[in-house]
């Protein structure tokens, strides 16, 4: 496949990839994505932030890319309008090594604010979803009305998406092994990252500078007001 990329340009509207465009997600057929800024590293850190506004008890996170899914992210939470922050969930192919967590772990009644990692699925096309519920595998969701450890674990005033590094399909799969003329080397680069090599010279070596991104066309999330089940809506 070729790449035809153009340079943005946030005053021409074809060109341009705000933020708004995680919210207007209404016509299949006419979809519109927000793109990060260009890097050249692919273990590069970015954040996307929402603010709530208020208190409110989530239900889901819901993530719909453009590109392919980040190999790396983690979902934070503020209960504090930003001053504090704590992971809601972590999404890793390594989830030992990135973020030092086993990719399966259980949850019980004692530890059911205990982020969990899962194995991010590395499909090989563009347009994945990554759709986090909050209750999900938590034993009190049943009862969560006379559950003040789970109302307290889906409060949040602002969501933060913290992408890591990205997906392993999109780096190049050869490297010129020298100036000299010799037969280009065959490297797999995301064994490369999961091993912790600094790729970074290599990659810059055979792709344009600032060649790599994060893109999603819609960002939901879902829940209700922080009433105490004492309002009537």
């Amino acid at each position: 496949m070729i790449e035809n990329c153009q340079i943005c340009d946030d005053s021409n509207p074809k060109r341009r990839h705000p933020s708004s465009y995680l919210t207007d997600l209404h016509n299949p057929t006419n979809v519109t994505c927000w793109v990060s800024e260009p890097f050249s590293n692919p273990v590069k850190n970015l954040t996307v932030s929402l603010s709530l506004g208020k208190k409110y008890e989530l239900t889901y996170i819901s993530l719909q890319f453009c590109s392919l899914k980040p190999d790396s992210l983690v979902i934070t939470k503020s209960m504090d309008y930003g001053q504090t922050w704590h992971p809601f969930q972590f999404y890793s192919s390594q989830c030992r090594r990135v973020y030092g967590r086993p990719n399966k772990a259980t949850i019980t009644k004692i530890n059911e604010q205990e982020p969990l990692c899962l194995e991010s699925n590395a499909e090989p096309f563009p347009g994945g979803r990554i759709a986090f519920s909050t209750l999900e595998g938590r034993p009190s969701a049943y009862d969560f009305e006379n559950s003040p450890t789970l109302q307290d674990w889906v409060t949040a005033t602002d969501i933060r998406i913290i992408f890591n590094r990205v997906n392993g399909r999109t780096l190049p799969t050869q490297v010129e092994s020298n100036a000299l003329g010799n037969d280009p080397i065959s490297v797999d680069m995301k064994e490369l990252l999961d091993n912790d090599t600094d790729t970074s010279n290599m990659i810059m070596a055979h792709k344009p500078a600032d060649s790599f991104y994060y893109a999603m066309s819609d960002l939901a999330v879902g829940g209700r007001c922080k009433c105490n089940g004492h309002a009537s809506r």
